[in-house]
């Protein structure tokens, strides 16, 4: 359905029904504009209150319907600030939920910080709550905040895929926009993503666009083989055919990134993002690897928390990606810095689970 409704909205599908179809959702469109517009002056002029935590608040969002590369994001933030021995919440939507509890984006568990917790659901005051006073925590990290103005932030950071910055530039649901690129201004900090799968004639045609912005790549760092329970170092992708899958906002960016690294990619094949694999699929995609002969199956850290080695035949592997900073660290070292200087020094200690 996501590719049909992509393949609409971009102008690929002809004819009249597409073309229906596209009248359509720009009159849906102007709609979406006028109640998202409406509701953002609710809270602005108070008739909607915004809650004000009484520790600084990060938020990390985007003005696209999904695909910036926002998850490794939040989790180098998060990062950043557990290194300075500061306990943080992580609060988010939880996206593709799973019968056990767990969601695609749960990745704190990997990232094994002891200081650290995530609390998923759509009423984020509530777990905001929830952390300052069974966690202590002393940062809240809003993920996918940038239009979730009922939390109060210190500092809005909004994430920008450089391979896909802006869409058809129309807003949802005639295109993929949430907010319409100008509403950057109001975000304290932007941080490019992916710069280094562009050109350097369209990257710097961005850079012209957006102004002074944070520049990163998504970095491959490891490979979980799942089915062996280990860690194995990237080379362990050269040369070997796999059958890859995933069910993320940006996939021909994951699938570059394997072939980068050497794999043979037999099959590519792309969900929608957030997808909830089912058993069928899990039995479809076992087949498939099979009929294409993969010596593996690989798929994102994201889509890994929601399947399992035991539903394959092969080797079940996940690749790990990690932000990594290549131009203007020190405007990202700076706001975040900002914020540290607001926590009040306490002893360390674990947060808690």
């Amino acid at each position: 359905m996501r590719r049909f409704y992509l393949s609409v909205i971009s102008g690929q599908r002809r004819g009249p029904w597409a073309a229906f179809l596209r009248g359509f959702l720009a009159c849906a469109t102007a709609l979406y504009v006028v109640l998202h517009g409406a509701r953002r002056l609710l809270y602005r002029i108070g008739l909607f209150r915004s809650h004000r935590f009484p520790c600084p608040v990060v938020s990390v969002g985007n003005v696209t319907a999904g695909g910036t590369g926002k998850t490794p994001l939040v989790e180098f933030i998060a990062r950043w600030f557990a290194r300075k021995n500061f306990r943080i919440a992580v609060l988010a939507r939880g996206y593709g939920r799973v019968a056990d509890g767990a969601d695609d984006e749960d990745l704190l568990s990997e990232m094994q910080l002891e200081n650290a917790v995530r609390l998923a659901g759509r009423d984020r005051v509530a777990n905001g709550r929830r952390a300052l006073a069974d966690y202590h925590a002393d940062l809240l990290l809003l993920d996918d905040g940038f239009q979730h103005y009922r939390v109060r932030r210190d500092l809005d950071i909004v994430a920008v895929d450089a391979t896909n910055p802006f869409a058809n530039e129309r807003r949802l649901p005639r295109g993929l926009l949430r907010e319409a690129p100008d509403a950057l201004r109001r975000a304290d900090l932007v941080v490019l993503t992916r710069t280094d799968q562009v050109t350097p004639a369209e990257l710097e045609a961005l850079r012209a666009r957006i102004g002074p912005a944070v520049e990163t790549v998504h970095k491959p760092v490891v490979v979980r083989n799942l089915s062996a329970r280990k860690q194995v170092g990237l080379e362990w992708l050269r040369g070997r055919s796999v059958y890859a899958f995933c069910g993320v906002g940006n996939p021909e960016a994951f699938r570059r990134t394997l072939e980068s690294l050497g794999a043979e990619v037999v099959m590519f094949r792309a969900f929608d993002d957030h997808h909830a694999y089912t058993a069928q699929d899990i039995r479809r995609l076992g087949a498939e690897a099979q009929e294409f002969m993969a010596e593996a199956v690989i798929t994102t850290e994201k889509d890994a928390t929601k399947v399992s080695p035991e539903g394959f035949d092969r080797p079940l592997a996940a690749l790990r990606v990690e932000i990594e900073v290549t131009r203007n660290e020190e405007l990202l070292e700076e706001r975040l810095l900002a914020v540290a200087r607001d926590i009040p020094r306490r002893a360390p200690a674990p947060i808690g689970r």
